[in-house]
């Protein structure tokens, strides 16, 4: 088990909770069902049972279709991270079962490509990803409503990308880049199913959120409820995510494409992770959304 050396400031013991509980909710609804067709992209299928996960052991490097299929008898967290060079796959296995004490140090030994929560029993969920080349692990565990649970039991699998094969780019609807700290895309989306893709260019970790904000609220409602758990105001929260938009945390470099569908109008866009840079040198991090990670977009019919 690999022994956390960073400093986690007291900051972090209650906003690193309420952080993993969002990213539950925001994604329960961000994937999309029915895989696209067949094209000129290379593509593998993860399949889950209730005992194993089933992937090849050598699959195309480069851009690939990869499915994610629930043959279990209850609903999966289903997640892909690239093993960082100088880390193996039993950390990365060790660490991503530990529960939130270990998810800052998991950073320091994997790239996360994305996840998907939950994936119903019998159903499947899919997304183009820039794998390049590298080692992979997958991590699949019973979905539960809130925290992850400490001590729960994971399947997993892993598996390799030796040669670059696809190099065909998908064809974008909707092109984010995500920096530190700022989200570059247009303030205006077209209706319906869009293909977005997700590069993050920054130095830190990112992930984006979709959510219409209640009547009269704002961004500084939204961050209120995100903050301090004891301080957060009473009643539901000012905002409802949208279904099939925004993505789940991935690393540093990595590029992932998913199809939203969003209904016209107003959203707010927002990166909640924090500051790792800050939490690395044992000072207290803002959230992104604090550096100004957040953006109001339309959408337009």
């Amino acid at each position: 088990m690999y022994t956390p050396i960073v400093p986690i400031h007291v900051r972090v013991s209650w906003w690193l909770p309420g952080l993993l509980l969002l990213v539950l909710l925001s994604l329960s609804a961000c994937q999309p069902v029915q895989a696209p067709a067949a094209s000129a992209i290379p593509e593998f299928t993860i399949a889950v049972s209730d005992d194993a996960v089933s992937v090849p052991e050598v699959v195309p490097g480069g851009i690939v279709l990869v499915t994610v299929q629930n043959n279990s008898s209850i609903p999966m967290d289903i997640g892909l991270a690239r093993v960082l060079e100088g880390s193996t796959p039993e950390e990365v296995i060790a660490l991503a079962q530990g529960g939130e004490e270990t998810f800052i140090p998991l950073l320091t030994k994997a790239s996360l490509l994305g996840s998907f929560n939950p994936v119903a029993p019998g159903g499947e969920r899919w997304a183009y990803i820039d794998l390049r080349t590298g080692v992979f692990v997958v991590d699949a565990t019973e979905h539960v409503e809130g925290m992850p649970v400490t001590g729960a039991s994971h399947l997993n699998a892993v598996f390799a990308a030796d040669e670059i094969v696809g190099t065909t780019e998908p064809v974008v609807d909707v092109a984010v880049d995500m920096a530190d700290f700022a989200y570059a895309m247009p303030d205006e989306i077209q209706t319906g199913p869009q293909l977005w893709e997700f590069t993050n260019s920054g130095e830190q970790w990112h992930m984006m959120f979709v959510v219409s904000l209640a009547e009269g609220a704002g961004v500084e409602d939204v961050m209120a409820f995100l903050g301090d758990p004891t301080m957060a105001p009473p009643g539901p929260p000012p905002f409802e995510f949208a279904p099939d938009a925004g993505i789940p945390p991935i690393g540093v470099g990595e590029r992932v494409w998913l199809e939203s569908n969003l209904a016209p109008g107003e959203y707010l866009v927002g990166c909640p992770i924090p500051d790792v840079a800050a939490i690395f040198a044992g000072e207290m991090p803002l959230s992104h959304i604090e550096h100004g990670m957040v953006k109001m977009i339309q959408v337009v019919e």
